[in-house]
C-alpha cells in the first residue's frame, strides 16, 4: 500500500482535488479500517502533527490531527491535566484516528466520551475545501455542531486536520478494587446500584470468567471499580464505597488491586484475529453475552461498551444482527469495518452529500 504523506493542508487539498477516491489514515494502528478501500489513494496524516496552542489556565488544547496520542498526553501530564475521554491505543494511535473511530477508554465512565470534549476542528472536505467548525473555547455559539458529528465518522465526511479539546486537571491517586460475583445478573445488579449511588467512580469495567474456568466454582464475574482523589480523602471514600457495595450487592469477595495502566486498558489480552467494539446497554448484556460466551471480551464503561476478539467474524455479525447491535472492527481482515445491524441515518446521508458530493472519501 503506497501512502501519500502531505506536510501541509494545502498539499492535502491538492491531493483530494487530483484523486478520484481518498482514504485517510493516521498511523495505521486500526488495520480493519484500512483493508477494503477499493483502490482509493491512501493519505497519511502523520506529517500534519504537533501541538498548535495549549492554554492550561483555560483548559483547552489545539493539536494537528496527526499528533501521536502519547505525545499529547505527555504534554498535558506535564501540567497535571489529561483528556478525560481516555483515548485508546495511546502508544500507537494519532488523536485524529481516535476521534474518527470514536475510541474512548475505561476512564470515560466518569465524564463522558470524545463528543463531550471536542470543541472544534479544522477539516478538508471531499471537494478540497478547508474550513473550521466549532470553536476554540468552551463557551461557543449554538447550532449544528459538525465537529461532534465527525466523531466516529471514519473520515467519510471530511478529513480532520486540526482539533481542539477541553481538558481537565487530573488527580494524583487511584485505588482499584475487584468485586467477584458468581452470576452475571448479580454483577449487573451491582452496576445498577453504583449508577444510582452518590459514589463517583473514575472507571467501572466488567470482566467475564476466564474461559478455562467456565462452569467451575472459581469462575466468577469480576467487577473492576476505580476511585480517584487525594491522599487526604481517598482512603475514606474507598472504605465507604466498599462497605456500601458489600452491604447492597453481596459479592463473594472484595479484593484491592494494584492500580496500573494495564489494569485499565480494556484491550489488554485481546489478541485474536479480529478485535471488535460494540456499543450496547447493560440490559442488553445478558442476551448478547450468551451468544458470544466463547469469545474473550471485556465490558467497559459500566457495561455500555464491549470489546471482544473473534476468529469467526461472520458468526459475530449474525449475533449482532440478532441483537440489533452494530460493531466496529478495529483489527483483522474484514470485508467491512462495520458489522451487525446496519446504521441508517438520514442526516448522515445529507451531510455526506454536502461535504463530499463526488463520494471521494472512503
Amino acid at each position: 500500500m503506497t501512502i501519500s504523506a502531505p506536510a501541509t493542508v494545502d498539499e492535502l487539498q491538492t491531493l483530494i482535488r487530483d484523486s478520484e477516491r481518498i482514504h485517510v489514515i493516521g498511523k495505521g494502528s486500526k488495520t480493519a479500517l484500512h483493508g477494503n478501500v477499493n483502490g482509493a489513494a491512501t493519505v497519511g496524516l502523520s506529517e500534519i502533527s504537533g501541538i498548535i496552542e495549549y492554554q492550561p489556565a483555560e483548559y483547552t488544547v489545539t493539536v494537528r490531527a496527526g499528533t501521536a496520542v502519547h505525545d499529547l498526553s505527555a504534554a498535558l501530564d506535564d501540567e497535571g491535566q489529561y483528556l478525560p475521554f481516555d483515548p485508546l491505543l495511546p502508544a500507537a494511535a494519532t488523536i485524529g484516528g481516535v476521534v474518527a473511530a470514536n475510541l474512548s477508554g475505561s476512564r470515560r465512565f466518569r465524564y463522558g466520551g470524545v463528543r463531550d470534549f471536542i470543541l472544534g476542528a479544522e477539516v478538508v472536505d471531499g471537494a478540497g475545501r478547508a474550513f473550521r467548525v466549532g470553536g476554540k473555547v468552551v463557551k461557543n455559539s449554538a447550532g449544528f455542531d459538525l465537529s461532534k458529528f465527525l466523531v466516529g465518522s471514519l473520515g467519510r465526511y471530511a478529513i480532520m486536520t486540526e482539533l481542539t479539546f477541553k481538558v481537565f486537571p487530573d488527580v494524583p491517586r487511584f485505588r482499584s478494587l475487584a468485586f467477584h460475583y458468581e452470576q452475571l445478573e448479580d454483577a449487573l445488579s451491582a452496576i445498577y446500584f453504583i449508577n444510582q449511588s452518590p459514589y463517583e467512580l473514575d472507571a467501572l469495567d466488567l470482566v467475564p470468567p476466564p474461559l478455562m474456568n467456565r462452569g467451575k466454582k472459581d469462575g466468577c464475574w469480576k467487577l473492576l471499580a476505580r476511585l480517584a482523589g487525594f491522599d487526604e480523602t481517598l482512603p475514606q471514600r474507598v472504605e465507604r464505597f466498599s462497605a456500601a457495595m458489600t452491604g447492597e450487592t453481596a459479592p463473594i469477595q472484595v479484593k484491592p488491586l494494584e492500580d496500573s495502566a494495564s489494569l485499565w486498558d480494556p484491550l489488554a489480552g485481546l489478541a485474536g484475529a479480529c478485535l471488535v467494539k460494540v456499543a450496547l446497554s447493560p440490559k442488553q448484556v445478558p442476551r448478547f453475552d450468551e451468544m458470544v460466551s466463547r469469545s474473550p471480551r471485556r465490558y467497559g464503561v459500566g457495561g455500555n461498551i464491549v470489546w471482544l476478539e473473534t476468529e469467526d467474524i461472520k458468526q459475530l455479525d449474525a449475533a449482532l444482527k440478532s441483537c440489533e447491535l452494530t460493531g466496529l472492527c478495529l483489527r483483522g481482515v474484514v470485508e467491512s469495518a462495520v458489522i451487525g445491524a446496519p446504521l441508517e441515518n438520514v442526516l448522515a446521508a445529507r451531510v455526506k452529500q454536502v461535504l463530499d458530493p463526488q463520494n471521494k472519501l472512503v
